[in-house]
């Protein structure tokens, strides 16, 4: 049974869906901007804070595996809320404990939770709005987290100086109001009310995606373009602070201009991918962007604010090209099976977090979270090295054609 609602309730789905993705960003960055707080409240070292970013990506990227074919079979209706609510009981845990095993525990609950977030938006998207705005709608979502990492570095250090009771109290506040958001509009195309659980089912949609070649390619992409978000913002505040010798702040203004970059040329990406026919051009160009501007900001001399916030708008405008991996995952799939499609190439995409703790290793400390420089910068020269390898999977990806018809709707 297909149900039928107005275009204006289809835009204010995906704009609820699209929220989620946005709280979910603010959530996965909170140990990144809050490094120093978490760190002595927790009373944990470097290799221990990157356990704690580990800890989300540990649940997360492995329920990329599932949410898709979740979502599929079971319909955003009840799942959305479901994991947003998840979301919130881990904020409260992670907020108001000073156990490392209990923020760990809290973090995993998140890390749950969050794994459906950008699924859920292209999931409500495929089914409830024109296809011919889809490629164009993968750069809105993105556009929506970058958001929440612009909030997360340029305005939550600010709450660094007061008690953190206040920043998790205006989280989960935001939290409350897209569960009751959600629970008031999320339909589903599809009938899924008398679905039973059925892991076979599950598992047989996940085989059938990972059986195809190009979405590991497509994954592969996705991975290597992410990695300055997935790698670097977590150490990126501490980095400049110590390389320029800035405040907090100022160093949670530079790192935002990756999200500010983004930001701004995602939907500009998205609207160039409708209207081109080799597409695999404006990944090319992403990746370009992203590794000179890191190897720029790693290994050159410049030692201003102003020239670093240009390179990391830079790194964040070839970042603005990755959604396009899910445009072309998209594509090896029907309808049916497009959320599974994304949430296994966003699998893929995730793998390069499980190097956090490397990095953490890299680190040699000074001083109390005072790292030297060179290795600063031996931990890092991994994301440029992702990002030159991804010329070759680049070759290797299959053009697509993404004509103009409507989902059905």
């Amino acid at each position: 049974m297909n149900k039928k609602i107005t275009r204006a309730h289809a835009w204010l789905m995906y704009i609820v869906a699209a929220s989620f993705y946005f709280y979910d960003f603010i959530l996965k960055l909170i140990p990144a901007i809050m490094m120093n707080n978490i760190m002595n409240r927790l009373q944990i070292g470097p290799n221990q804070f990157g356990m704690v970013e580990l800890s989300f990506f540990a649940i997360y990227t492995p329920m990329q595996l599932f949410c898709g074919p979740l979502l599929d079979e079971y319909g955003a209706k009840r799942i959305l809320p479901s994991v947003i609510a998840l979301c919130l009981v881990g904020t409260m845990l992670s907020g108001y404990t000073s156990d490392f095993y209990t923020y760990v525990f809290a973090r995993l609950l998140i890390g749950f939770g969050s794994a459906f977030a950008f699924v859920s938006v292209l999931k409500i998207a495929s089914e409830w709005l024109p296809k011919r705005y889809y490629p164009l709608l993968a750069g809105l979502t993105t556009t929506f987290g970058m958001l929440g990492g612009i909030f997360s570095e340029s305005i939550a250090p600010a709450f660094n100086q007061y008690h953190q009771f206040y920043f998790y109290s205006l989280i989960i506040i935001v939290g409350v109001v897209l569960f009751i958001l959600a629970v008031a509009t999320i339909e589903d195309k599809e009938s899924h009310d008398d679905t039973p659980l059925d892991a076979s089912l599950l598992l047989k949609d996940i085989w059938t995606v990972l059986r195809k070649p190009q979405i590991w390619i497509a994954g592969m992409i996705g991975m290597t373009m992410f990695s300055p978000i997935q790698l670097f913002v977590a150490w990126a505040i501490q980095f400049f602070q110590q390389d320029l010798g800035t405040t907090e702040i100022t160093a949670g203004n530079i790192t935002s201009m990756m999200f500010w970059g983004a930001c701004v040329i995602a939907p500009l990406f998205g609207w160039l991918a409708g209207e081109i026919t080799h597409k695999k051009r404006l990944l090319i160009v992403g990746t370009t962007l992203s590794l000179g501007g890191m190897l720029a900001i790693l290994f050159s001399a410049q030692t201003g604010v102003i020239s670093s916030m240009l390179l990391m708008f830079v790194v964040g405008s070839g970042i603005a090209a990755q959604p396009l991996v899910f445009v072309y995952a998209s594509r090896q799939v029907n309808l049916h099976l497009t959320a599974t499609a994304v949430a296994v190439t966003n699998f893929i995409v995730n793998l390069s977090s499980f190097l956090q703790p490397y990095i953490g290793a890299q680190l040699v400390e000074v001083s109390r979270h005072s790292y030297d420089l060179t290795s600063w910068r031996n931990a890092l020269s991994i994301i440029p090295a992702l990002l030159a390898i991804n010329y070759l999977f680049i070759y290797k990806l299959d053009e697509i054609q993404y004509d103009s018809e409507e989902t059905g709707n």
